[in-house]
């Protein structure tokens, strides 16, 4: 009988050992698994995170290279604004008719479309459309007025290699026109107000630029920050004007 028991406890205890390896072999088969997948998932989410940081800051960086900058003095000019549309009579106001901003690529960097939407007409000098695509906007802002999309012509000074296109060579001048500028066989060249709000133009006397007013230009090319210009007109109105 005594024999039978130890018998018993012996097979007991045998059973007990394999039950206790082959759970330990499994929780170690377990554990190695989860630190894997683990392992994997931390990889992987640091890999994508690197390749989104790596994005982001190449973005910022084209973004920046993509910009404008102003490169030299912003200049308003003085004109006589015939107010009533009649060029035979002598009714003009006097006001800021255009303002020249010159601007250049910011950190020698990405070439920025510059293809103006009006001209200058080569045969009288008036102002008229252009019929090119423009991809670069300049809107127009006071305490009274927001006109969007402004008529600016545009002239390169200093290096020039034929093209609309500024490179980090290149400056260029860019004339926005707040009031139309026509010509009359009789009288010639003179400055007109605008005909309503789907021109690009300030449309009444009293919305029209003058001494002490505070206007914002913002400068938006298609790609890269807006650059946004604040003046104020002086207390005199004179020919050409350097605005601070």
């Amino acid at each position: 009988m005594r024999s039978t028991n130890l018998d018993q406890a012996k097979r007991l205890l045998r059973s007990e050992q394999g039950i206790t390896g082959l759970e330990t072999a499994i929780i170690l088969i377990a554990f190695i698994v989860v630190a894997s997948v683990f392992a994997y998932t931390v990889l992987t989410a640091g890999v994508f995170s690197s390749q989104k940081a790596n994005e982001s800051v190449n973005a910022a960086i084209e973004e920046v290279r993509s910009s404008v900058t102003i490169t030299g003095n912003t200049i308003a000019y003085k004109g006589s604004v015939d107010i009533d549309g009649n060029t035979a009579t002598s009714d003009g106001t006097d006001a800021v008719v255009k303002i020249d901003v010159t601007i250049a690529v910011a950190l020698q960097g990405v070439p920025v479309d510059v293809t103006p939407s009006y001209q200058l007409n080569t045969t009288n000098s008036a102002l008229e459309a252009s019929g090119a695509v423009k991809t670069l906007v300049v809107n127009f802002l006071d305490q009274t007025q927001l006109i969007k999309d402004m008529a600016w012509t545009v002239a390169f000074s200093g290096a020039n290699d034929g093209d609309f296109s500024l490179e980090a060579t290149e400056k260029a001048v860019l004339t926005v026109w707040l009031v139309e500028y026509d010509y009359d066989n009789t009288a010639g060249l003179y400055y007109n107000l605008g005909g309503g709000s789907d021109d690009p133009y300030l449309d009444t006397q009293a919305t029209l630029l003058g001494n002490f007013d505070p206007f914002t230009m913002e400068i938006s090319p298609v790609q890269g920050a807006q650059l946004t210009i604040e003046k104020v007109v002086p207390q005199s109105l004179n020919a050409i004007m350097n605005l601070r």
